[in-house]
């Protein structure tokens, strides 16, 4: 089994045992397991979450390089649904400095369906620092934000028949600008 990605160790640094976390996808159930082990509660984002059952931080290690600038904006404004005003969100966004930036069908500036290979047909959007500030502006507070070589840390079990080389990722932690009340 491998270990949990390096955000999700973080987040575990920082929250109280039995603190919910909303979960962002799944994957190979690395952070999951990584996240329970800790004593955490785990919701996972596609069930609906009912007022008690707000989340005090929130993970994706992978969902937020998938879909265009507009579904991704989509399911940021879902997580912000999910968690209460000042909660952190941990998160990995494509960056423009990714080996695989351009490559496959272009579907907007920077944005691509690869044509071959483990995620064949799969949109990733890949961001540069000022574009990834305006997508998370509204809702998001940004306390720290670094690209980072992922090639050891993405998830193999996504890339079996490939394995990433020159894969660039933002790690991104923010925190939710408001409440639910405002």
């Amino acid at each position: 089994m491998r270990a949990a990605h390096p955000l999700a160790r973080q987040l575990i640094a920082r929250l109280p045992r039995g603190a919910r976390v909303l979960e962002i996808g799944h994957g190979s159930g690395r952070n999951h397991r990584a996240l329970e082990a800790a004593g955490l509660e785990v919701l996972h984002f596609d069930a609906a979450l009912a007022p008690a059952e707000w989340a005090a931080a929130a993970l994706s290690t992978h969902a937020l390089l998938h879909g265009t600038p507009e579904e991704i904006a989509t399911l940021l404004a879902g997580i912000a649904c999910g968690i209460d005003g000042g909660a952190p969100l941990f998160a990995t966004f494509g960056s423009q400095r990714d080996a695989r930036f351009g490559e496959g069908t272009a579907l907007g500036p920077a944005t691509f369906a690869p044509t071959d290979g483990d995620e064949r047909g799969v949109v990733h959007s890949y961001y540069d620092e000022a574009g990834l500030r305006s997508a998370l502006q509204e809702l998001f507070a940004i306390e720290e934000l670094r690209e980072v070589e992922v090639d050891a840390i993405a998830g193999g079990w996504a890339h079996a028949s490939a394995p990433l080389r020159g894969a660039v990722h933002w790690f991104v932690v923010a925190r939710r600008r408001f409440s639910r009340a405002e």
